[in-house]
């Protein structure tokens, strides 16, 4: 090969090469494949809106703006409901400077008695209750959790972006929390 053919195949190869890295990377982001993400929640396919739900909490609606912690609870709240809420409380606590970006929220989908309504208030003041007879929001939570005591993540703009189990890691979901916070910016 002399020094012109050889020229010739450079510049060719500048122009076509990146169309061959294309196409191979194309199969990479083909619909309906699993992608390799570093969030340690459950991301919500399709996204839930629930912005357009009335929530009262004490006679107010919730506050805008706010990212949301929510705790759903499917049966009666027991040592594992006590024991997530206050993990809820420790990773807000955590958050340092930005901790008033989050609310905690507690939903229930029975009837708490007045005993777990004061150990509630008693040991987590700045916790939100929603005591409202189960409506809207109930059915839309329900869903997102799959019928099942989960902790979610709510953007301030209403969407449900992720849903952690009910024995979640709290250092896993404060890197979540942490990761959003610096890339939003809203809330």
């Amino acid at each position: 090969m002399n020094r012109g053919q050889l020229k010739l195949t450079i510049i060719v190869s500048i122009f076509i090469l990146p169309f061959i890295i294309s196409y191979l990377m194309l199969d990479d982001y083909s619909p309906g494949k699993d992608y390799a993400t570093t969030n340690y929640g459950d991301l919500i396919i399709p996204m839930v809106n629930i912005s357009d739900v009335n929530i009262i909490v004490d006679n107010k609606t919730l506050p805008n703006g706010k990212w949301l912690l929510l705790y759903y609870s499917n049966t009666k709240c027991d040592k594992e409901c006590f024991e997530s809420i206050y993990l809820m409380r420790q990773v807000n606590t955590a958050l340092g400077k930005d901790m008033d970006r989050l609310k905690r929220i507690f939903l229930s989908n029975n009837l708490l008695s007045n005993s777990v309504k004061t150990n509630l208030l008693e040991n987590y003041p700045d916790l939100l209750i929603i005591k409202n007879k189960p409506n809207k929001i109930h059915v839309l939570i329900k869903e997102v959790s799959n019928n099942k005591n989960a902790v979610l993540l709510i953007d301030p703009l209403g969407n449900v972006i992720l849903r952690y189990d009910n024995n979640f890691d709290g250092k896993k979901l404060l890197k979540d929390i942490k990761k959003l916070f610096k890339l939003s910016r809203v809330g």
